[in-house]
């Protein structure tokens, strides 16, 4: 049934020439938009979406496809380019639909300190904890959903604290991330050590496992990641950074994307999506750049485009350096930035966190403060004062199981814990304060 499903999908979708070689510019894009930015009735248009989805079949199919691939995905450099291409297809499945549908992308960084309070969680959008003996999701765009696979059981959710979560992973640690990694394997394995994580493991439940795209949290938790994996490409000198361990050896652009009969990607290799904007990925972020107007590696120069910067930046963002900062909060990222800036003061190891903020020339940090602290800055209450004056929480260490599920070094991933911590230690104790 699968494999009839795919090859109908494979003819009637234009997002097929993703597994083209030669790219296509995308004309039309769409922009995916913070959780938190929704209202209640776009919100209602996602429930619609999702509910026609599952009865489909389809929630039962991308479940039933993680699994498959879960080994050949994760602790691998396919992570990133398997979940952009993976939660694409869900997007594009929902949009046939509803056109207007796109997957928001959920910033856990926001709400780190005390994930649970999210207005993300709450009973008219994503839902909040599970509740009786089997931890069943009875709120939210989900409430009360019956899964099949792997076997027919309730919607899942069992925080990793009673009835709150453990802390999740700061802003700062994440925008450290993002500017010192200077491959992609290092940013995979960051990001997969802390903030996929900590996210899968606090929610609980169907989250927590192999079949993790039951729960809907994963495709917007996902478009997160892939957020910040845009961000860093942005912050490279290239789109097409690709290292690390491949299914046969080290990763290469032209490795064919993990796929399962269930949910097949067209033998589509690892190169066709990684430029935002091209080859079927057409969408962006609403606090990232845009896409670069042409695709790196192609020069044409006969339409005046200046071509001083196209090959290894994206195109104009809502922000001069949202690369710079894992936040998603214009604001707030502003003040991040010019607050680490005016701490590291003679500080190298402090530095070494943060070099491209430490290489900053002061002419870029007043552009940077002007435009994310200009338009949509505004005095904050006194409890948000308050809020500023707290030290940055340490992040929960993943549970023995999670790391023995996905086959990490768990050497490597105490070493990463470890190192948060020191950063997160000399952050406190120096004159930083979080603005998060």
């Amino acid at each position: 049934m699968y494999s009839i499903l795919f090859l109908a999908l494979l003819a009637l979708s234009p997002e097929s020439v993703l597994g083209q070689n030669s790219p296509q510019k995308c004309s039309e894009m769409r922009v995916r938009r913070s959780a938190h930015s929704l209202s209640p009735a776009e919100w209602d248009r996602i429930h619609s979406v999702v509910t026609e989805l599952r009865s489909q079949g389809h929630f039962d199919q991308f479940a039933r496809a993680h699994q498959a691939v879960f080994n050949d995905v994760h602790g691998k450099s396919a992570f990133f380019p398997f979940h952009r291409r993976f939660v694409l297809e869900f997007e594009n499945l929902g949009r046939r639909i509803d056109p207007q549908f796109t997957i928001p992308y959920w910033d856990t960084t926001r709400e780190y300190r005390n994930p649970a309070s999210s207005p993300v969680l709450r009973d008219n959008t994503l839902g909040g904890n599970g509740q009786g003996p089997d931890h069943c999701l009875q709120s939210g765009i989900q409430g009360g959903w019956e899964m099949n696979f792997p076997s027919g059981h309730c919607l899942r959710r069992n925080y990793n604290n009673g009835d709150s979560m453990n802390p999740w992973i700061a802003p700062e640690v994440i925008s450290s991330y993002i500017q010192r990694d200077n491959n992609l394997d290092g940013f995979r394995e960051h990001i997969e050590f802390s903030i996929h994580g900590a996210t899968h493991l606090g929610l609980g439940g169907d989250a927590s496992t192999r079949y993790a795209p039951n729960d809907f949290f994963f495709h917007m938790h996902h478009a997160n990641i892939d957020r910040l994996w845009w961000q860093w490409q942005n912050n490279k000198d290239t789109m097409f950074d690709y290292n690390g361990p491949g299914q046969n050896g080290e990763a290469q652009l032209d490795d064919i994307i993990p796929q399962d009969r269930s949910l097949g990607f067209g033998n589509a290799p690892v190169s066709s999506v990684m430029v935002l904007g091209y080859n079927g990925v057409c969408y962006t972020y609403d606090s990232a750049p845009n896409p670069p107007s042409r695709y790196p590696g192609t020069r044409s120069g006969s339409d005046g485009e200046d071509d001083s910067n196209w090959a290894i930046r994206g195109g104009e963002p809502m922000s001069p350096l949202p690369m710079l900062s894992g936040s998603s909060i214009l604001a707030d990222r502003g003040l991040e930035i010019s607050r680490i800036r005016k701490a590291l003061g003679d500080n190298s190891e402090l530095k070494d966190f943060f070099p491209t903020i430490a290489n900053m020339t002061t002419s870029r940090l007043e552009t940077i403060l002007s435009t994310d602290r200009g338009a949509q800055y505004k005095c904050k209450s006194k409890n948000d004062q308050r809020k500023e004056a707290l030290p940055i929480e340490y992040p929960a260490p993943m549970n023995e199981a999670w790391v023995k599920m996905h086959g990490f070094d768990p050497v490597r991933v105490a070493a990463i814990h470890r190192e948060a911590c020191q950063l997160i230690d000399m952050l406190n104790n120096s004159t930083y304060v979080s603005p998060y």
